[in-house]
């Protein structure tokens, strides 16, 4: 892998700290052989100086990240060296505290000494950590993660009840397991450091393999993370440099192996159905029995349509509209099925409800009166509207996206064409799911000022009236019901995502708003009903 270089200023501070904390771990192998209060006085007196080092790495990086581009290699490189330190820093904490356990000096010789090779073996993985400037070099990290269940079992292995005089402690060993997790962890922030933070142990040969899928076995490859995600997966660029055609990227995605399986099964169902708007797997790797799962697809391009909006590029964005407008309409006949759908909004919204109040505790009323009139509550909209919704079934089913936000949508503009991402939720349900989904991530998006929040307003309008015409064309008479249901549902659970309680409470009001206004209507006037869009998306 290739890396920029890292600051040398970084990487003095650094060394001295990891010195700094093998001295901890000689002082502590000693203390822990024979607990004496003059060991125990040289070890607590070393803290000062040990968060010295830890500040001047902090200050070092906090120095050089200002001229770094904002979560660039670089960037990344010199935050995940600061979190080496910290690593380091709590590892270094971890020895001091054996000074405060009683029980360590109520056990007999013999145990104290097999902790204190145990300690010595954490002690001296400490001298693999080596950030080389020139070279990014892997084997340090890996030789840690290769002695970590070493050290784990010996620590098992030592105590059973046939090893003669010896007898354990349970808070020694919870604090000798402690510096085998930090220890691990210090392995991962190592290949962090040399190559950025979407590197760890546990997916480095994967991503190796990924690499060489797509070049030669010795030819360089960077890792970049290429997205912060709520669920925590791993997405990061893959760049490959070739000897002949120079670099090729790829998209490594990483995640929980069943959700690995549903976006393979959905890229699967895209490209049986319409491949044009799918990304092409390259490669993937999810076996049985494991927690994690990795793919790699093809490197798409473009911008997001969430980029396009946030940062101002409306005549792109309405080209996107169109196209997206274009080819949805394409989707939606070539997979229409004649079974009807039924997507369970209140079911869903439900489900999400506990982590949306969570969130926004007072924001969904339970009981409230008006002038002595009294309101339900959201629980109780909810409930009256699910056997309706059960009455509202959309007349068929077409192929969705099923998270169909505006950060799954890339547009080519050099192309003007349209690209699906996340594709693990695809489906055969409602098109109004995906509808109300798009209208309200864009109506969350936190632009405020009047004139770029009404070119929001215009772009969810125009999506609106295209869908109400394929509605129209199609005999669809519940469509605006089910819009105003399914968007009641998107509204309630966006709060999740909004930090400012004022446009949560905006969010959550439409969405009561919406979900009563369904209670009231009697089923002939079902077809009648018009979604007030207006009234609805206007600030």
């Amino acid at each position: 892998m290739v890396r920029q270089r890292i600051n040398t200023s970084i990487l003095e501070h650094f060394y001295f700290l990891r010195f700094e904390v093998e001295n901890h771990f000689e002082l502590v192998e000693v203390y822990v052989t024979q607990p004496s209060e003059s060991v125990s006085r040289r070890l607590i007196n070393r803290k000062g100086y040990r968060n010295t080092l830890v500040e001047k790495v902090e200050l070092a990086v906090a120095m050089d990240v200002q001229r770094r581009k904002v979560d660039g290699q670089g960037f990344q490189q010199s935050k995940s060296l600061e979190r080496l330190a910290r690593l380091l820093d709590q590892l270094g904490q971890s020895c001091l505290e054996f000074t405060a356990i009683k029980a360590l000096k109520q056990l007999p010789d013999k145990s104290r000494k097999e902790y204190a090779k145990l300690i010595r073996l954490v002690g001296k993985s400490l001298k693999l950590v080596i950030i080389n400037i020139d070279d990014a070099n892997t084997r340090q990290g890996l030789k840690i993660g290769r002695r970590i269940p070493k050290i784990t079992a010996r620590l098992t292995t030592a105590f059973e009840q046939d090893a003669s005089g010896m007898r354990n402690s349970a808070v020694v060993d919870f604090q000798l397991n402690r510096m085998i997790h930090l220890l691990s962890e210090l392995a991962d922030a190592l290949l962090a450091a040399n190559f950025g933070p979407a590197v760890r142990l546990q997916n480095y040969k994967q991503l190796k393999n990924a690499a060489h899928a797509m070049t030669a076995q010795n030819d360089d490859f960077t890792v970049e993370r290429l997205a912060l995600t709520r669920s925590g997966s791993t997405i990061a660029t893959l760049r490959a440099e070739h000897a002949t055609s120079g670099k090729m990227m790829a998209v490594y995605k990483e995640g929980e192996s069943q959700k690995v399986i549903e976006e393979l099964y959905g890229v699967d169902q895209w490209k049986r159905v319409y491949p044009k708007v799918a990304p092409t797997v390259l490669s993937h790797h999810v076996e049985q029995g494991d927690e994690l799962g990795s793919m790699v697809i093809e490197h798409l391009p473009g911008r997001t349509l969430e980029s396009l909006l946030l940062n101002d590029q409306w005549k792109s964005a309405k080209q996107l509209a169109h196209t997206l407008q274009r080819t949805l309409r394409k989707i939606w006949k070539t997979s229409r099925t004649n079974e009807p759908a039924q997507p369970e909004y209140m079911q869903q919204l439900r489900k999400r409800m506990p982590e949306t109040r969570h969130t926004h505790p007072t924001l969904f009323h339970t009981h409230q009166t008006i002038c002595g009139l009294p309101r339900p509550s959201f629980d109780e909209l909810i409930d009256r509207v699910e056997p309706l919704e059960r009455q509202l079934r959309a007349p068929f089913s077409v192929l969705i996206h099923g998270d169909f936000n505006v950060d799954n949508l890339i547009y080519d503009e050099l192309k003007n064409r349209i690209y699906f991402i996340d594709l693990h939720r695809a489906s055969y349900s409602d098109y109004v799911q995906d509808l109300s989904v798009l209208m309200a991530s864009i109506y969350r998006l936190p632009i405020m000022d009047a004139a770029p929040r009404a070119e929001l307003m215009g772009l969810i309008r125009q999506l609106y009236q295209f869908a109400r015409r394929f509605a129209k064309e199609n005999n669809d008479v519940s469509f605006d019901a089910r819009l105003a249901i399914a968007l009641g549902r998107s509204f309630a659970t966006s709060t999740r995502f909004i930090y400012d309680k004022r446009f949560a409470n905006r969010l959550a009001l439409r969405a009561s708003y919406l979900l009563e206004a369904i209670t009231l209507l009697t089923p002939e006037k079902i077809e009648k009903y018009r979604l007030p869009l207006e009234d609805i998306f206007s600030d």
